[in-house]
């Protein structure tokens, strides 16, 4: 009961007490009650009018009334903002007259009929708006009772700028921010759409990414970079003006052509794309120019599935960076199925060391001549394959070179051999044949290479001096890395060190790098060319050249692959002093290596 009402029954009802029933007194007291009552009626209805007129007038919804026969009897200010219409052109029309279609007239119209006191009307339309423009809203009917009729209230909210903003959102979602170009996923369904259709044409699919531009990036900053990649973006745009031009991430972009194309064409605009982007664009004046690496695919329609054929096109643009810069490659069948088997096979390297099916295998290397004393064992790395077998470390490790899996394998590899070394020293004495493990070249030039040996060294309890690694000439030169620094770390704690050559050259690295190795192994195409029937004799003077000089330098010489006991004697007599190679057992597991080297442990 409202606080006004209470206050006068309690003053009427103190009244009533002290006036006789039926008498005129309290007949008056009575009416003033009523009349009273009555007021107290009339205020609360305008106390309800002026909070529903000020909630009418403040709120932030459109809302129009509709009086009788449909006719827009009040508007609120909303309204009028909404539309940027005047009220006089407005209140008198018909509610329906709103709409700014037929079928926005027709779904108002409907809604004026269906809306009672008890049901509401949601529906989404178009209302008439200033310049002839329809504005989208949302639309909630309701009806207000009366004495003698239902009153339609229509309330309006604006679409228009939702409607923006999901426009906006959908349209980052499928484009690159910086240079403005359509982003992977707009890519993906749009060459999904260009190789559907029963068209006879062709669809054509290059990926390119940007040669080294880590150093656009390291040495101008990244925003410089930026504006090269605006400017690459810039340049793809001009040579493909009727091609989808897409940047799919970092510095790789794709393009799309639909139509009579044919290899020839579309490897012309490849090398046009190359031309131009050799050109330099100047930033703050520095002329930079890239070159790129361009995958091509060309594919009728219909054809492959759009995930085959982006498929095709990162298979052939990997195939061009191994070619080296400014390379485009055209996706071949043939080829392009090994090179899938190629980085299926990659990408499997990982589960494979995760459960155990890389193996390490040992093979011997003998004193020359007669390989009676083993003077140390090699540890090399093999992958059981589920079904293609064995598979030797060089037919994996350059795979592993592309996943970042080289480091891993190389661990596991060290991990492993320096195991097998401590068990062997701890078993069989100091007469146990050394173990030596040929380091994967991304690990040989590792800067934490001198820790992981020191770990594996203070993990098993091993002497350093029990320790041999062995290492290419190329990772000793390898710009990525310092080897020859981590060779003198390992040498001043005692660890041996064994240069893989080739050939005179890359035996003078040892004294010109100052390589602290008591011993070199001879491999390559001068070991074969000594293993055939008839030897040519340039190849016994070369080696024997390399022994002299060798000799000269305090190192001692060996020879990996050596194929017969007439291969080794011929290397023997040249002045090569061990061998490893076919002519002995390969690949023995470790029991099998205990086996075959137990003549030369010492048991205590």
């Amino acid at each position: 009961m409202a606080p006004q009402l209470v206050d006068s029954v309690r003053r009427w009802a103190a009244a009533l007490r002290d006036t006789d029933a039926g008498s005129p007194e309290a007949e008056s007291v009575i009416h003033g009650i009523s009349v009273e009552i009555d007021a107290g009626r009339e205020r609360s209805r305008r106390d309800a009018d002026d909070r529903f007129a000020a909630f009418y007038h403040h709120c932030p919804v459109a809302v129009v009334l509709v009086g009788t026969a449909g006719l827009v009897a009040a508007v609120n200010p909303a309204f009028l903002e909404l539309a940027d219409v005047d009220e006089r052109d407005v209140t008198g029309t018909h509610a329906e007259a709103l709409g700014a279609g037929d079928r926005d007239r027709a779904v108002l119209r409907n809604t004026l009929t269906q809306v009672t006191p008890e049901r509401r009307v949601q529906e989404q339309v178009r209302i008439n708006a200033a310049g002839n423009q329809a504005r989208p809203v949302r639309l909630t009917a309701a009806a207000l009772p009366g004495t003698d009729a239902t009153y339609p209230i229509l309330m309006f909210e604006d679409l228009y700028e939702l409607n923006q903003l999901r426009e906006t959102f959908q349209y980052q979602g499928l484009h690159d921010p910086l240079t403005g170009l359509p982003n992977g996923t707009h890519l993906r369904s749009r060459l999904e759409a260009m190789l559907s259709g029963g068209v006879r044409e062709h669809v054509a699919l290059l990926y390119l990414d940007i040669d080294g531009f880590k150093v656009v990036n390291d040495g101008f900053g990244a925003e410089v970079a930026d504006q090269v990649l605006r400017g690459v973006a810039a340049t793809l745009r001009g040579v493909f003006a009727d091609g989808f031009v897409a940047r799919l991430f970092g510095d790789e972009f794709a393009v799309a052509l639909r139509g009579d194309l044919s290899p020839a064409s579309v490897v012309e605009l490849a090398e046009q794309t190359l031309a131009e982007l050799a050109d330099p664009q100047y930033v703050d004046d520095v002329g930079i120019g890239v070159s790129a690496s361009i995958g091509i695919v060309v594919t009728d329609v219909p054809g492959p599935d759009h995930d085959e054929v982006m498929h095709s096109a990162d298979v052939a643009l990997h195939r061009a960076k191994d070619l080296g810069k400014a390379q485009w490659v055209l996706f071949d069948p043939q080829v392009g199925g090994a090179d899938r088997d190629r980085y299926r096979l990659a990408c499997a390297i990982a589960g494979a060391l995760e459960t155990g099916e890389m193996t390490v295998r040992y093979h011997p290397h003998v004193v020359l001549p007669d390989a009676r004393i083993v003077t140390s064992v090699n540890a090399a790395l093999c992958w059981e394959h589920p079904t293609l077998g064995t598979l030797r470390a060089e037919e994996f490790y350059p795979l592993a070179e592309t996943t970042g899996m080289t480091v891993p394998l190389g661990r596991y590899l060290l991990a492993e051999a320096l195991a097998t070394s401590a068990d062997w020293r701890a078993r069989f004495g100091t007469d146990a044949p050394m173990v030596c493990l040929t380091l994967p070249r991304r690990m040989a030039i590792d800067g934490d290479l001198v820790g992981m040996v020191r770990a594996e060294l203070d993990r098993n309890g091993l002497d350093p001096r029990h320790v041999m690694l062995c290492a290419d000439a190329q990772s000793l030169l390898d710009p990525r890395g310092d080897l020859i620094d981590s060779i003198g770390h390992l040498a001043r704690l005692g660890v041996l060190f064994v240069l893989n050559v080739t050939g005179l050259p890359e035996l003078e690295l040892v004294p010109a790098h100052q390589v602290p190795a008591p011993a070199v192994m001879l491999t390559g195409q001068l070991v074969r060319d000594l293993g055939v029937d008839r030897p040519p004799r340039w190849a016994g003077r070369n080696v024997r050249q390399l022994v002299e000089r060798a000799e000269e330098l305090g190192v001692k010489v060996g020879a990996h692959g050596v194929r017969s006991e007439e291969h080794a004697r011929l290397l023997f007599d040249l002045g090569v002093v061990v061998a490893a190679g076919p002519y002995l057992p390969e690949h023995l597991t470790r029991e099998e290596a205990e086996i075959w080297v137990g003549r030369a442990f010492s048991a205590d």
